[in-house]
């Protein structure tokens, strides 16, 4: 593990393939638009690590990311581990470790 603590941005549609199939919004109940985490197509985040896999080697992005539901009364914190191309560093630093 390789810590790191800098801001970056998720590509949600990276991050969660499935959001590309979803139905439209006007399509779903209002309790599930209201109440239901909503995802924007790139959210701030903060990358705390770098973990590298032991099958292949390849480093994977620890991420922490503030959520909101639609209707913002409530919100958390979610735990990513994402594919380096999944995020964009807000600044200049290098994306991998060496």
């Amino acid at each position: 593990m390789h810590l790191v603590d800098r801001p970056v941005l998720i590509d949600t549609l990276k991050a969660f393939p499935a959001l590309s199939r979803t139905p439209r919004r006007d399509e779903l109940a209002m309790h599930i638009k209201a109440g239901g985490v909503a995802f924007e197509g790139q959210t701030p985040g903060r990358q705390v690590a770098w973990i590298r896999r032991a099958n292949d080697g390849a480093w994977m992005a620890v991420c922490l990311a503030p959520v909101y539901s639609g209707n913002r009364r409530s919100h958390t914190t979610m735990q990513l581990w994402l594919e380096p191309d999944a995020i964009s560093p807000v600044n200049k630093q290098p994306q991998s470790p060496r």
